[in-house]
């Protein structure tokens, strides 16, 4: 037995470090505080900082990145006052509930809470400070006195009374022997610790001491106070040495330099640096409005403000940048829908900016921020045909709104209260509200006039609803429970009286059957009454706090309910049993089902929304809204999709206690993507799309990669890597954005367990890469190679540069060579494509106008490789090839674009390559590519793309392309258009992370719409034309710039518009590059305008049948005939062609011909029609003989076109 004790203790001492260690990792939602921010404090290595806030909550932050680690709660009211112990370990918090909490930093556990200044009366503890030993703790409050506590015990000791108004501000001194507090009495009194006795009063201030600091050595203390004066005192006299004028606000902090030598100190308006000995002022600094209280980080010479406002700021004082911000941009949820046809939906954050959001499920996408932002949203509703919305708003009015557009159609005012309710009519025709003047009005939507306004109830309407036949209409109230209304008279048809539910909440619901409402009652209970007798059929029971929002299932079978509790419930309507319990991390302000009854929708103060599958009970997904252009969409599993913003903005956090020199380890977003990113989430997971979820494991037990460090030394890179417990895995090194080394290691099978590994890399390998002042950085992974660290950077300035190998006199301080553009433009018509050659002629003449304005037709060379249909090929693999080799002679200072159009297909699986088909290639589906023979000789992989990409050193680069992912089923109609799909985005991924590129690609499903549109050319390629002629430049004075990422940007904003003008979907894949300015690759006069071709929209000519009278069969296959017919004419003519065809059995708005036919001997009689949708534009007969096939067919043709009009 002995044994197996002390085998099972040893077991636990070896093991428990990990099994602590294996913790999930917690998704981090950046919401920022919700309320004022009004204290803060750095750990004392600066790795930290927490944040108090008026929303009685204390966050912790990473000061390098601004990420949000930890959420402190458990305060009645705001946080007023921070510290943390001189080891950084603890952090005490002060509040206005009259209590002290000491903190754990490395776990976020509460250690002990201290009842401060407890006289029955909330004071506000305004100020806290550790001893410097960190064993005491000292704590001001409002009532005017100062308390000393031992920190481990949590013991009281004693208290400091003297003061007559109440103090601000408290410290310790260096030795730990006095302590020093500052009052609203304008003295500051100095005590002694041990005894508690006053030492010294500093008199001299007009008004209220705000802030003050010992200096270093403890023989001085600085002052700030409301007479916006600071004052060095010294401590053994208690006499003022100096006063510094000049601020014009009170000074609300000031701290000495660790020397002794300086003083910063701060106000609402201005910092100011002085010199101690002179009293002079050396500096003045950042001006910013708002300020409340601030702190100065010396050893960074960061300048911290807390304003007035819901986040902290970091000044960098010399050059008065703003170093970094903490704060977050999501919202609480209030209000959710989904729209009826379950397109949309639709969530609304009460008063903040752009506080209503479209989210479309079909792409998954937070597609339109917009909303009232002068007033606080009180509630909202979808109309029955899903055109509109309508908000009710604190101001007394509602509004109507657009959608599509986001724009506010009209404003319905009337009410004397704020409008809690609002709902439409079944029919549409009628909006519903109610308000806190205790009335509900039913409006006409057409006019905005009011039709009825139903009085009766003694307190504000909470909740308003139609019967499902629009001819009853229900409100409920806080004091007097449930009313039903006649619409067409108004008169109260009966009362559902109940025990007072909540003055400010009373969520109700009609069942889709019309026999059944809902209602929520006092104690977290939901009731269930029948319409037509006004009984209480039965209350279901199970929240522990009250219920915020109800709903039926729109089979009237479930119930729904919402609690504070921070759970939604879904019951049985029959029996009252419940059958799931859903949970949020926050209170549940909203539930709704989707319109199939499929689904759940949940949304939380804890700014998520989430979808849950109503069979399961499971959650299925949970959206984000970052900002109001930002979204993620996550799994339970870890799978996530997300804007490129967001990547950066979203993390997650993993807490490892036992590691106190990184308790809390960041993972972005942009980590995880090798495994875990799945475009086009959502839709999969609704079953709105065909396409494969990812299959990996859950994102649970973390094995994390190595952390890095970076030092230069002559032309050498250190890199330092320190294992994590995860191993070490891959290494890359990028150069200005480009990856230069694929993997570091020298032998990865030994490095992988390396505790420590440092390795050295010579950085003349890469002279002709450097340009005066360059970027390096290291990414690792873990040794699994699929989650990468947070890149380390490091600047390298050159004293010149190199060429070829070659060096070259360093340039002048600040002289630079002029740029040169190389462009390659490739275009291949193969495998049923007509125009991709043109497209890139275009594109090849538009870069050319353009960039030779800009830098002279000496520093531009635009190679064009197209192939044509028929014609010598020109873009073969070793063409292309070629070109991409000679852009390795660009420069670091150069510009280089790439632009690709053809056929392009995703090859491989899950984790597959995008290859791009080049001439001679004669499929475009992926079973094409199974021969490894193929894929080397006519195909070109995104795999290569990059490796050739990387050996360009020209650092302002640009990748487009546009290309068709054609392949099975490419005959089908239109509407099987697409987005790009998740395997080819994530290939595309790859590559922009790796190069450094900026990347856009338009991806079209198949021919159809990738060329065959009404503009007869890719519409990504017609997008970036139209923004080359005007619509996308920026304008400089009376000049005109191609900047890249305004014409980018407008390409992406347009494309997905002119394919749903053709009933298609396409949504173009777009990076840009962080952390680097836009720049431009031409310039436009007039001149160029006028010479860079758009092609107009044509009609298309579809050939859909022909047929022999009596056979009632093609014989002569004369429908083949006219389509060659119609094909050779847009060869040979191009986009000059007035007609365009596809291969596809319909399209929108497309001209159609059918035939019917006779023969007698050798003469032929053709009874043509041609058609637009169903109607018939006109007819015609056409003769000629059996010998001559190919002429009738022309002559048919011929005398459609004649009917069909652009």
């Amino acid at each position: 037995m002995k044994r197996l004790i002390l085998l099972i203790l040893f077991l636990y001492l070896v093991l428990a470090p990990l099994i602590t260690y294996s913790q999930k990792p917690e998704l981090v939602v950046p919401v920022g505080h919700t309320d004022n921010s009004i204290s803060h404090a750095f750990s004392p290595d600066g790795r930290y900082v927490l944040t108090g806030s008026m929303d009685n909550t204390m966050k912790l932050w990473e000061v390098s990145s601004g990420k949000l680690l930890h959420n402190f709660e458990g305060h009645l009211n705001p946080v007023s006052s921070i510290a943390f112990s001189p080891d950084g370990r603890f952090a005490l918090s002060g509040s206005m509930d009259n209590t002290m909490k000491l903190w754990e930093v490395s776990s976020g556990r509460l250690v002990h809470n201290f009842y401060t200044h407890s006289n029955g009366v909330f004071f506000n503890v305004s100020s806290i400070a550790f001893s410097p030993d960190g064993r005491y703790a000292l704590s001001g409050s409002w009532d005017n006195t100062m308390e000393l506590w031992e920190v481990k015990s949590g013991r009281f000791l004693h208290i400091f009374k003297g003061h007559t108004q109440e103090i601000n501000i408290v410290a310790f001194s260096p030795d730990g022997r006095y302590a020093l507090s500052g009052s609203s009495d304008r003295t500051l009194k100095l005590w002694d610790v041990s005894s508690g006795n006053i030492i010294r009063n500093f008199e001299g201030h007009s008004d209220k001491v705000t802030s003050m600091a010992f200096s270093t050595d403890g023989r001085f203390v600085v002052s700030g106070s409301g007479d916006k004066t600071l004052k060095i005192w010294d401590i053994d006299t208690g006499k003022p040495i100096h006063t510094f004028y000049g601020h014009t606000d009170d000074v609300t902090y000031v701290a000495f330099s660790p020397d002794g030598r300086h003083i910063l100190s701060a106000s609402a308006e201005n910092l100011f640096l002085w010199e101690v000995n002179s009293g002079k002022l050396l500096h003045t600094n950042i001006k910013y409005a708002g300020l409340a209280t601030s702190r100065i980080l010396w050893p960074d010479v960061h300048y911290d403000s807390s304003s007035f406002y819901r986040n902290l700021k970091s000044w960098q004082i010399n050059s008065e940048r703003l170093y970094r911000s903490f704060q977050g941009n999501s919202k609480k949820i209030e209000f959710v829908a989904f729209s009826p046809d379950g397109r949309h939906i639709l969530a609304g954050s009460g008063k903040e900016d752009d506080n209503l959001k479209i989210w479309e499920v079909n792409s998954g996408r937070l597609i339109r921020s917009f909303g009232s932002n002068s007033s606080e949203i009180q509630s909202i509703a979808i109309s029955p045909d899903s055109r509109f919305a309508l908000t009710g708003l604190r101001d007394s009015t509602f509004k109507i709104w657009d959608i599509n557009t986001g724009k506010p159609i009209h404003t319905f005012t009337g009410h004397t209260g704020r409008v809690r309710s609002v709902n439409f009519s079944p029919n549409g025709r009628y909006a519903l509200s109610g308000s806190w003047d205790n009335t509900m009005k039913l409006w006409d939507i057409n006019t905005g006039k009011p039709i009825h306004t139903f009085k009766g109830h003694k307190d504000g309407v909470n909740s308003v609803a139609f019967s499902p036949n629009g001819r009853h209409v229900l409100s409920g109230s806080g004091h007097d429970s449930l009313k039903l209304w006649d619409v067409s008279s108004g008169q109260l048809i009966r009362s559902f009286e109940q025990t007072q539910i909540s003055l400010s909440q009373t969520p109700i619901a009609f069942s889709p059957d019309g026999r059944h409402i809902l209602s929520s009652s006092h104690g977290g209970r939901l009731k269930l009454w029948d319409v037509n007798s006004g009984q209480l059929i039965r209350s279901f029971e199970g929240h522990s706090n009250k219920i915020s929002s109800v709903a039926f299932s729109p089979n009237s079978h479930y119930a729904l309910s919402g609690s504070n509790d921070k759970t939604l419930k879904m019951w049985e309507v029959n029996t009252g049993k419940p059958i799931h319990t859903f949970s949020h991390s926050g209170i549940v302000t909203t539930v709704c089902f989707s319109p199939d009854g499929r689904f759940i929708l949940s949304g939380s103060w804890d700014k998520t929304l989430k979808i849950w599958n109503v069979v399961t009970g499971k959650e299925i997904a949970t959206l984000i809204a970052v900002d109001s252009t930002d979204w993620v969409v996550t799994t339970p599993a870890g799978l996530f999709d997300a804007s490129p913003g967001a990547m950066d903005l979203m993390h997650y956090v993993v807490n490892d206690y036992t590691d106190q020199n990184e308790p809390w380890k960041v993972i972005e977003l942009n980590q995880l993507k090798q495994r875990y990113y799945q475009p086009g989430l959502l839709p999969i997971l609704m079953g709105f799309s065909q396409e494969p979820l990812r299959q990996v494991p859950a994102f649970e037990n973390v094995n994390l990669p190595p952390s890095i460090q970076l030092s230069l030394k002559g032309e050498a890179l250190t890199v330092k890597l320190i294992n994590r417990r995860g191993g070490i895995g891959r290494i890359a090194v990028f150069i200005n954005g480009a990856e230069v080394v694929d993997d570091l290691r020298a032998n990865p099978q030994r490095d992988v367990n390396q505790n420590v590994l440092t390795l050295t890399l010579p950085l003349t390998r890469f002279a002709n890469r450097f340009d005066m002042l360059n970027t390096i950085r290291v990414v690792a992974a873990n040794g699994a190679n699929w989650l990468n660290s947070r890149p380390a950077e490091i600047r390298y300035r050159t004293g010149g540069t190199t060429r070829g190998g070659i060096a070259e006199k360093p340039s002048s301080p600040g002289v630079r060579k002029t740029a040169r553009l190389r462009a390659v433009v490739v275009g291949t018509s193969n495998v049923g494509l007509h125009f991709a050659h043109t497209d890139a002629e275009q594109i090849a003449n538009g870069l050319q106008l353009a960039a030779t304005e800009l830098l002279g037709p000496t520093n531009v060379s635009v190679q064009r490789l197209v192939t044509k249909p028929g014609a010598p090929p020109q873009s073969t693999k070793a063409d292309i090839v070629k070109a991409l080799e000679a852009a390795q002679k660009t420069r670091p200072e150069d510009l280089f674009v790439l632009h690709l159009s053809g056929h392009a297909i995703n090859y491989g699986g899950q984790d597959g390559d995008l290859y791009y088909l080049t001439a001679g290639a004669t499929s475009a589906d992926a079973s094409y590519l199974t021969d490894p023979a193929i894929r080397q000789t006519y195909a070109l992989s995104s795999q290569e793309l990059t490796q050739f990409l990387n050996l360009i050193p020209a650092r302002k680069k640009l990748l487009i392309l546009d290309v068709c992912a054609a392949g099975k089923g490419a005959e089908k109609l239109l509407v099987a258009a697409r987005d790009i799909p998740a395997s080819q985005i994530r290939a595309l991924d790859r590559l922009q992370e790796r190069t450094g590129f900026y990347v856009l690609a338009g991806s079209a499903a198949d021919a159809v719409s990738y060329e065959a549109s009404v503009y007869g050319q890719g519409l990504l390629t017609y997008a970036l034309l139209k923004g080359l002629r005007g619509a996308a430049l920026r304008r400089e004075g009376s000049e005109e710039f191609v900047d890249v990422e305004k014409w980018l940007g407008y390409a992406v904003e347009q494309v997905p518009l002119l394919a749903k003008g053709i009933g298609g979907i396409q949504q173009p894949f777009y990076r840009g590059i962080q952390n680097q300015r836009s720049f431009d690759v031409g310039r436009v006069t007039e001149e160029v305008k006028a010479k860079i071709r758009i092609s107009e929209p044509k009609p298309v000519l579809l050939v859909r049948s022909f047929q022999e009278e009596t056979q009632f069969d093609d014989v002569l296959d004369l429908k083949n005939k006219v389509e060659n017919a119609l094909n050779d004419l847009i060869a040979t003519r191009g986009a000059d062609a007035p007609v365009l065809t596809m291969e596809a059995k319909d399209y929108p708005g497309a001209y159609t011909l059918s035939g019917r036919y006779t023969l007698r001997g050798e003469e032929i009689s053709v009874s043509c029609k041609v058609f637009r949708a169903t109607v018939a534009v006109g007819e015609f007969v056409v003769t000629g003989t059996k010998s001559k096939l190919p002429e009738l067919a022309q002559s048919v043709l011929t005398r459609a076109q004649a009917l069909v009009k652009p």
